[in-house]
């Protein structure tokens, strides 16, 4: 019986080419598409769960009250790292980070960057980063040791050091701290939310110039993660420990200005970060959803591909069924045939899926910036695609299957067998729903499309063009002026200052500010930005009440300037010649400026200061001739290696950092873009099959209307009607889900664009034009045959 059924089905397939190969096609990319799709949420769901222990690791976060507003981070204060510890049973030990740092290794005459962090001495204890050389339990303890990973090792001591013996070997760190390798990690995974080469201990960090504020229960610049013992109760441990900070600052519960601290499941740092007002409300979870209806949206479409040209063409199939059932073939064996024929074809596009996946995998991690290898998958993925596949075969033949075998044995034989009302109008359904989804995904990568755009180009209200970030390090900092000086003179330069942070990403924060009339009811946190002189000149920043700083002002380290809305927000009228308190100290305010924006598209535009404080600089930014990029580029490598020879020369420009902070954002975009692209040539390979059915079926009629004078133009307007006619149902039914399913998206931009009605009729517009071309050329094809040759068959 299973060999009848196989013969008859390759027989069916060789007779059918075409729509074997539309099906297959059609379901070989939805197969490959959906593969991909759950490649890629495989890969985000693991990030940090290679922890042996990742069931007891957790991250220390802080709600902090600022001016009725909650705003949720994981920068913590260092002294809360011993409370913790000491005083909290169930906390077994905590590891305290810095935040990412770039080190300058020198060995030899080889010198290089690398990334990393500053971490307390339980780091790697707590952490499964595999130990190849060296011990976990001391890689971090003295204040000379620093820990590298393999290709830093590699790099350094060549790839014999495995054999030749690495640890207690020496290597200079920032040209200042003469270290010896203690340890060496396995490089650290993908889907590990630290990325670092390099570890240095916290002790190194702590006993920096200048970073004695670190031990203040006020401050707050590291990151605190934590071990807990087996079998914690999680809630009950965060009603115990959040109000520490607020003890230790002497801040009552009912202050403005508290800060609640709670542990968050170390496992859900990459999916599950957006707070709003101190309660959790997404993260990346939301393209992981996304992602996973777009595979199930793909999977239909190649489904009701095959659905609607199994019941189109089943008048072709219908004296076969007739003949079985005569014979004595029951109804149950005709739909385990067909299901069969279903499964065969999806077994056979699983294949040319799979060999898809292979070719096209080095491109999709090009595109998602991942690194997925399929001979690292687990079985279980293996089986789940195959699994997918069978299903979806199953789904897609389970109509027809019970369709084609409940026709009438009877009305077979005798040639009456057509398609009922039911089935067109579920056809022309399945075609509606079809073709709605894909405008679904149309609007949606419009949309995601133009937010990107939108982010990239917005006016961020200072000048991000041919502004050169340098990293300034060692005995820059002494010679700034002198090296400021002579780079001014050199080609292609238009401008040098310095400041503390990227300009549009700031990162150190206050609220140890006071001024007179400020309401004690407000806590405001602003936004500190250290600079040199020229910073709003060479930053195209507006200077709107008062002056910047100027050399011409001796005094002007005592002086701030703040922009617009943090002037609004303190609620100062003619600000400028105001005295306020800032640290404890008195400063003057000098001057307004323009906003700018400091921070993400995600958020509001804050209250800002910035400060005259050349010492506190991290960057030297160098504004660039327009279109003397290359000149510029050689004044500043020669003059570096000059003033910091012992340095290598670190440098972004500042747009590509700003689209870099984007990146995210940029790739979903790019995967809505190819997936939606796919789900729409499948559906048009679907429309493209019914229409070929379709102008075979009318033919006759076709040949009648022309022998009785209709034009080639008339002919295919009627044949490509009835299609057009559904697209359009389908976008009536598809804008407004869109709408909602849009919007939604983004609503977490505190700066996006607004949806049109321009926009949706492109879509709708897009999606016409799409199925036209489509069948187009069936239609066009039976307007030109000759009505001879159709009328003159049987």
């Amino acid at each position: 019986m299973l060999t009848s059924y196989l013969k008859t089905t390759l027989r069916f397939f060789h007779r059918h080419k075409g729509y074997a190969s539309i099906n297959i096609i059609g379901l070989a990319l939805g197969l490959a598409c959906s593969f991909f799709i759950l490649l890629w949420i495989h890969d985000e769901v693991s990030y940090d769960r290679f922890h042996e222990d990742e069931d007891r690791l957790y991250r220390v976060m802080r709600n902090s009250h600022y001016a009725g507003d909650i705003q949720t981070i994981p920068a913590i204060t260092y002294p809360l790292a011993q409370v913790l510890e000491d005083e909290y049973p169930e906390i077994e030990n905590v590891a305290l980070i810095s935040w990412s740092t770039q080190f300058s290794l020198s060995r030899g005459d080889q010198t290089f960057r690398e990334g990393g962090h500053y971490a307390s001495p339980d780091f790697f204890e707590m952490f499964s980063y595999p130990i190849l050389a060296g011990d976990a339990a001391t890689a971090l303890q003295a204040p000379d040791q620093i820990a590298v990973s393999a290709s830093v090792a590699d790099r350094y001591f060549g790839s014999n050091w495995r054999a030749d013996g690495i640890i207690g070997q020496p290597i200079r760190v920032d040209n200042q701290h003469d270290m010896t390798v203690a340890a060496v990690f396995e490089d650290v995974p993908t889907t590990s939310s630290y990325q670092f080469d390099v570890m240095l201990p916290l002790a190194v960090y702590a006993a920096n110039p200048g970073n004695d504020w670190i031990y203040g229960w006020g401050n707050n610049g590291l990151r605190l993660m934590v071990r807990t013992v087996p079998d914690v109760d999680l809630d009950a441990l965060n009603a115990k420990i959040i109000d520490i900070i607020n003890v230790n600052t002497n801040t009552a519960p009912t202050d403005i200005n508290r800060s609640d601290i709670f542990l968050q499941p170390y496992t859900d740092i990459h999916l599950h970060s957006d707070f709003e007002n101190g309660v959790l409300v997404g993260g990346r979870i939301r393209y992981v959803q996304l992602f996973g209806v777009v595979a199930i949206f793909i999977l239909l479409i190649a489904s009701i591909n095959f659905m609607n040209l199994a019941t189109a063409r089943s008048a072709l199939r219908a004296r076969e069924i007739g003949v079985r059932k005569a014979i004595g073939a029951t109804k149950g064996s005709l739909v385990s045939q067909f299901l069969g024929e279903s499964v065969v074809m999806t077994l056979v596009a699983w294949l040319i899926a799979l060999a898809v996946v292979v070719l096209a995998l080095p491109g999709f991690n090009a595109i998602t910036g991942k690194s997925i290898s399929l001979l690292a998958l687990p079985v279980w993925m293996w089986a789940l695609f195959l699994g997918l596949a069978l299903l979806t075969g199953l789904l897609a033949g389970s109509y027809p299957a019970l369709y084609l075998s409940s026709f009438n044995v009877v009305r077979v034989l005798r040639g009456r067998v057509t398609a009922g009302r039911g089935t067109v109008s579920l056809r022309q359904g399945l075609v509606v729903f079809q073709f709605a989804l894909s405008i679904l995904l149309i609007i949606g990568t419009l949309t995601v499309y133009q937010q990107i755009d939108y982010m990239l180009n917005k006016d961020l209200g200072l000048d991000k063009e041919n502004v050169l970030m340098v990293t300034l390090e060692g005995d820059m900092h002494d010679q700034y002026d002198t090296f400021k000086q002579e780079l001014m003179q050199r080609p292609g330069i238009a401008g040098v200052t310095a400041s503390s942070n990227n300009p549009t990403r700031l990162g150190q924060s206050s609220t140890n500010l006071d001024w007179e009339g400020k309401d004690p009811d407000v806590n405001l946190l602003f936004h500190v930005l250290h600079t040199n002189y020229s910073f709003t000149d060479v930053m195209g920043i507006d200077v709107v009440a008062g002056r910047t700083f100027s050399e011409d002002y001796a005094a002007d380290g005592a002086n701030v300037v703040f922009n617009q809305t943090a002037i609004e927000q303190m609620g100062l009228e003619d600000p400028v010649g105001k005295s306020i308190m800032m640290w404890d100290d008195p400063v003057t305010i000098i001057g307004v400026v323009k906003d700018f924006h400091m921070l993400s598209m995600y958020s509001d535009i804050a209250p800002t200061v910035l400060r005259l404080a050349p010492g506190n600089t991290s960057y030297t930014l160098v504004k660039t001739q327009a279109g003397q990029t290359q000149e510029a580029l050689a004044s500043l490598t020669a003059l570096h290696q000059q003033f910091n020879p012992e340095y290598p020369l670190s440098y972004r420009f500042l747009d590509e950092a700003h689209q870099a902070s984007y990146q995210s954002e940029i790739r979903i975009g790019r995967l809505v873009n190819v997936f939606a692209g796919l789900a729409i040539m499948i559906a048009c390979l679907g429309l493209f099959g019914l229409a070929s059915f379709t102008a075979v079926q009318r033919s006759k009629e076709i040949g009648v209307r022309k022998v009785l004078g209709a034009t080639v133009g008339g002919v295919v307007l009627l044949f490509a009607r009835d299609f057009l006619k559904l697209v359009a149902v389908a976008f009536v039914l598809a804008a407004p889900v869109a709408y909602v399913m849009m919007d939604d998206w983004l609503a977490q931009f505190a700066y996006r664009i607004d949806m049109t009605i321009a926009g949706f009729l492109a879509a709708g517009l897009a999606a016409l034009l799409i199925a036209g071309l489509t069948v187009s050329y069936q239609s066009l094809k039976a307007a030109l045959a000759n009505p001879v040759d159709a009328l003159k068959t049987e």
